[in-house]
């Protein structure tokens, strides 16, 4: 056995006579961390999961900053009759438009409002040009006195009283082109003017559209917001007599499902890893004695560590809160070590001091080294471009950091202070793992065949692991069981909505004058024009953009001479003939006659969109302190024409001044994020080998005993792609860390079994007596990443249970490969 120093003698006898000091003081420390949780916040969704640190990134980070936080909320009415539906979507607006946490609602177009704005001149300044023929031929003479023949005709029909006003505004029905040419220009014909309700086909399901008044979800947020829908809906229901159902998705929905995950999953984890800790201690030990003073100190370390993450990064998302379970099976390794040496030594020691000097003196540097090499791997993982895995590999590199003094000093105290008892006076040392040690007993005595089989078995996983993927769709990190997701496709299948994954950010910052403003809705239009182009082309299914209701002034100048050309005057005095003629009051019609006899000027729309269209106007254009921004969105027929149209669309267009344009898209980012999770699992590897070969080499100074530990870890790397290649597992962002974790994570056995080789000189003796503790910090680990591998977000379950995978090739490969070499 080591001799302890003299340092650590002095150390432990100053630590002896502190002991209710430091307890108390750790007590102490536990309350403020605690404390300083209450201001912790969680971000919940995916848009927490953005990466960053490419132009790529930037650019969609950019587009979910400006037009993802105010996403309108989807809800899907579904009746079993058509009646129902609508009667129930009808009531249910009404009654979120009496609530302060709504700001609009889209269920219906107010007629009189319509009206009104077709007399103040928005029939020519929307009507696109290529429309005007229809318009030539309602204007003539056999067409006008055809519409007076049908417009008395029917005001003999009965349930026309209220429809008296929209008659004398449009007798000629110009308005019907109107909304024909607007409805046309959206996949989801959403501007069509004339539908009071966005309704299916076979009227059973209506979709109101509603923007909420706060932006973004937050746990609170998303709670207030679901009881005024709940409120809304008894409402509906009461006051319409309807039976119908409501689904909902959006930004919102998707929010609280992540938010109900959230805190599921982590009760989930908190309970999983200590019933498996508690499970791992009885095999190991037949008796719990060692559990208080295991959890005490690693509750300690993980208050404190959460604390810090709250004071540098104020929000926390799903994956960086699962720091917890699995700091707490990785930060126990260290105290089952610490625990197990200290048995060892107090049986052979008459005073406690002494048996807990020669355990600090034993594990100090290994214990040391296992910490930095575990470290360092989570600190290259904080370097991830995904928020979430970078603030999980921060957290469990503090915590892990913090967990050496924890163990040296909190758990040194508890040991001594319960030894003062009588605690582990007649305590015997740990059974020795024989069958282990007999296992790396053989590889030893036969080296050569061991390292030949080894060979040809990594030689293998290593061929089938170069064929392994990864898969950076984002979407598929969700739960794949979502109320969310299954409306979302329901109002695609049954509206006809397409999902836009391309879009088109034009800009201009600060508060921009109209010139600039006009700019950049020019810019729109040919970008839309464009697109339009590709859509006959076939490259593009459909596109979206504000232009319809926001044609610029000169679209707008073009549009109004055109309608100055037509024989509008000639036909306002023959409608007038006819109308009196048919004994109509012509005086009544004063209206339709100026809609044809005046040519009005052009006008912002922006200031004034048409009525009942403002909440699609404001989806794609967003005007705050930052500026203007406008979104064109269309759907490609592929990722690989998306990148075609992406590199062509901004090509030779003329820009103004102080006016951006960028294309982006999720398809864009995930493939930038694809280049990016490949180029950081090669560095990742390249950190934590470069860094804890040169921890190892410090401590080792020749370079066999470098290579031969460092070899363990990196065969179980190259096991696990084999084996994830031969289950066809992809990778995905999240997971893809695991590989260089499992190096830093790996090393730990590998240290403390080589000083155990040092102390007998002899591998099988090694394993035998060390083999034991290495099985059970082994399970103790796999059971934090365990608990991760039953949570419902694919997230968190792929990183629990590949990191189940390595930890165990890991543990497989230090028993036979480290004995080997």
């Amino acid at each position: 056995m080591r001799a302890p120093r003299e340092g650590v003698r002095l150390y432990v006898h100053w630590l002896a006579g502190r002991t209710a000091v430091v307890l108390a003081g750790s007590v102490l420390l536990a309350i403020v961390a605690a404390t300083s949780l209450l201001r912790l916040e969680f971000d919940v969704g995916l848009v927490s999961m953005l990466p960053r640190g490419t132009a790529r990134f930037a650019d969609y980070e950019r587009f979910v900053e400006r037009f993802s936080a105010q996403d309108l909320v989807l809800a899907l009415v579904r009746g079993r009759e058509p009646d129902e539906a609508a009667r129930y979507a009808h009531a249910f607006a009404r009654s979120l438009r009496r609530r302060p946490e709504i700001l609009e609602v889209r269920a219906r177009v107010d007629p009189e409002a319509f009206l009104q704005a077709l007399g103040d001149g928005a029939l020519p300044r929307l009507l696109p040009r290529t429309h005007h023929d229809e318009i030539r031929a309602r204007l003539s003479p056999d067409a006008i006195r055809n519409a007076v023949a049908g417009l008395k005709r029917a005001l003999t029909l009965p349930g026309v009283v209220g429809l008296g006003r929209a008659f004398t505004v449009d007798p000629l029905g110009l308005s019907g082109v109107l909304a024909d040419a607007l409805a046309g220009a959206r996949p989801d014909r959403s501007l069509d003017p004339g539908a009071e309700i966005l309704t299916s086909p076979d009227g059973r399901s209506v979709l109101v559209l509603i923007r909420p008044a706060a932006d973004g979800y937050d746990l609170a947020a998303g709670e207030r917001l679901a009881a005024v829908f709940a409120e809304a809906e008894e409402e509906a229901r009461l006051a319409s007599g309807a039976t119908a159902s409501v689904g909902y998705t959006g930004a919102y929905a998707y929010a609280r499902e992540d938010a109900a995950l959230l805190r599921s999953d982590i009760a989930l984890y908190v309970v999983l890893a200590l019933i498996g800790v508690l499970a791992v201690f009885y095999v190991g030990y037949r008796d719990l004695r060692i559990l208080p003073f295991v959890t005490y100190h690693l509750g300690l370390t993980t208050l404190v560590a959460l604390a810090l993450g709250v004071l540098l990064l104020g929000r926390l998302n799903l994956l960086s809160l699962s720091f917890a379970a699995i700091f707490y099976g990785l930060g126990i390794d260290a105290a089952i070590h610490f625990y197990t040496r200290f048995l060892e030594e107090r049986a052979q020691s008459e005073a406690a001091e002494e048996g807990l000097a020669r355990t600090i003196a034993a594990l100090w540097s290994p214990m040391l080294l296992a910490t930095a090499t575990t470290a360092v791997a989570f600190l290259a993982v904080g370097l991830s471009s995904l928020r979430g895995v970078s603030q999980l590999g921060m957290l469990t590199a503090v915590g892990l950091v913090l967990n050496v003094p924890s163990t040296f000093v909190v758990m040194a105290a508890l040991l001594l202070r319960a030894d003062r008892r009588g605690r582990f006076v007649d305590s015997r040392p740990p059974s020795r793992a024989r069958w282990l040690g007999a296992v790396a007993g053989w590889v030893a005595m036969h080296r050569r065949v061991a390292r030949g089989l080894l060979f040809l078995l990594l030689a293998g996983a290593a061929v089938a692991g170069s064929r392994t993927s990864v898969d950076t769709d984002l979407f598929r990190l969700r739960p794949g069981r979502s109320e969310a997701r299954e409306v979302e496709r329901e109002i695609r299948e049954t509206f006809g909505f397409t999902d836009p994954h391309g879009s088109v950010l034009i800009e201009a910052g600060g508060r921009p004058d109209a010139v600039v403003t006009e700019g950049i809705l020019r810019v729109a239009e040919r970008i839309s024009e464009r697109l339009q182009k590709e859509v006959r082309s076939g490259r593009v299914l459909s596109v979206t953009s504000p232009s319809p209701l926001l044609p610029s002034q000169e679209t707008q100048r073009a549009r109004l001479s055109a309608w100055a050309a037509l024989p509008r005057v000639a036909a306002a005095e023959r409608l007038q003939s006819e109308l009196e003629r048919a004994g109509f009051r012509s005086e009544a019609f004063a209206e339709a006659f100026d809609l044809l006899r005046v040519v009005p000027p052009p006008s912002d729309l922006l200031e004034a969109p048409l009525p009942g269209a403002s909440i699609l106007v404001e989806r794609q254009v967003e005007r705050d302190d930052q500026g203007l921004s406008v979104l064109v969105s269309f759907t490609p027929q592929s990722s690989e024409t998306l990148e075609e149209v992406a590199a062509e669309l901004t090509r030779d267009l003329a820009l103004p001044a102080d006016v951006s344009v960028v294309v982006t898209g999720r398809p864009l980012m995930e493939a930038e994020l694809g280049r990016t999770a490949r180029r950081e699992l090669l560095g990742f590897l390249g950190i934590v080998l470069v860094s804890t070969g040169a921890l190892l080499w410090l401590r080792e100074r020749r370079w066999w005993p470098v290579l031969a530990i460092l070899a363990v870890p990196i065969a179980a790397v190259v096991a696990l792609s084999g084996l994830a290649a031969g289950l066809g597992i992809p990778l995905n962002p999240v997971t893809i860390v695991v590989l260089p974790l499992t190096v830093g994570i790996g090393l730990d056995d590998c240290l403390y079994l080589v000083e155990r080789y040092r102390e007998s000189s002899d591998v099988g003796e090694a394993v035998a007596r060390g083999g034991r503790v290495l099985s059970i910090t082994t399970a103790t680990t796999v059971a934090g990443f365990g608990a991760l591998a039953l949570s419902r977000h694919p997230a968190l379950a792929g990183l629990g249970a590949l990191a189940v995978a390595s930890l165990s090739l890991c543990l497989v490969a230090t028993i036979v490969l480290l004995p080997a070499l």
